[in-house]
């Protein structure tokens, strides 16, 4: 569950220009940009919005969410500036309902709620993609600091979307030397 405290951080760190990287789409998506088929799109975890930017601009109507009013504010203001239109929505993904079938390709990038895939499943169309980024146990080894809890065993993040009924069209663990990132590409099964 999120608390106050958390969402106070998150603001923190986005006011201060911590967050992830600015305004700018996540390679992993941008590289498989061939797989899309436009419509709707949900970003959750959206932070600063770089790939609800970038879907926007391929004519995507894109709906982004996050826990962080500074992060969204600044996503607007960058949706305005370029001329494009994403429907922000503040919430707590703990306790956010998403609607059913909705959705032609979902996003969550860096953002650890296990119990949220098979929401985010039913969230999509038949055939709508998901595509998810985590960290995974290999991190500690850089960062020993960090709650493992919101880190992935190896091969979790196949078994979770696989549990969800989703097809794996794409997983990784390791690319471009990146031990400690688990990749996903998931469609849900067409009717």
């Amino acid at each position: 569950m999120t608390t106050e405290s958390d969402r106070n951080r998150w603001d923190r760190k986005y006011a201060a220009g911590e967050g992830p990287a600015h305004f700018r789409a996540k390679p992993f998506l941008t590289d498989h940009r061939r797989l899309f088929s436009g419509g709707r799109a949900l970003d959750v975890a959206c932070g600063f919005g770089g790939n609800a930017l970038y879907l926007s601009s391929l004519g995507y109507r894109v709906d982004g969410v996050d826990m962080s009013g500074v992060a969204l504010a600044q996503v607007q203001a960058e949706a305005a500036r370029r001329g494009l239109q994403i429907n922000l929505v503040q919430a707590d993904l703990s306790r956010w309902w998403v609607r059913p079938a909705c959705y032609d390709l979902i996003l969550v990038f860096y953002y650890l709620n296990r119990d949220l895939m098979p929401r985010l499943a039913a969230a999509l169309r038949p055939g709508g993609l998901l595509f998810q980024a985590n960290r995974n146990k290999r991190f500690l080894a850089i960062r020993p600091d960090f709650a493992p809890d919101y880190l992935l065993q190896p091969g979790e993040l196949r078994q979770i979307a696989s549990s969800a009924g989703l097809e794996v069209v794409l997983y990784e663990e390791g690319a471009a030397g990146e031990a400690h990132n688990s990749r996903l590409i998931a469609r849900r099964p067409p009717v």
